[in-house]
């Protein structure tokens, strides 16, 4: 019986952690390197998000909404929040360009 709850008592840490992130806004700052039409993602050179605990890097985002794959271009410098779903997925949710990289 005890192992039994301590499995539970271990589930539980593991949703409350993941939940954690869940929802969250983190603002970021980067740089557009591809717009992935078909995929609905950008790729963003991005310093560290320090509200994660991640260091700066490339990587791909999945838009909310795919209408904002219109407004962006390719080496342009973009702020952009990012909330964490459920699965650890990271999702932009609000995005701004502000022109050209330097």
């Amino acid at each position: 019986m005890k192992k039994l709850g301590m499995a539970v008592v271990a589930g539980c840490g593991i949703i409350f952690g993941s939940q954690v992130w869940a929802g969250d806004e983190h603002t970021v700052e980067g740089v557009i390197k591809d717009i992935k039409m078909s995929d609905k993602k950008l790729t963003i050179s991005h310093g560290p998000i320090k509200t994660l605990g991640m260091d700066g890097m490339t990587m791909d985002f999945a838009v909310s909404d795919p209408g904002m794959l219109e407004v962006v271009q390719k080496g342009h410098t973009v702020s952009f929040v990012i909330e964490v779903d459920q699965k650890g997925n990271f999702i932009i949710t609000d995005i701004e360009d502000k022109g050209m990289a330097k």
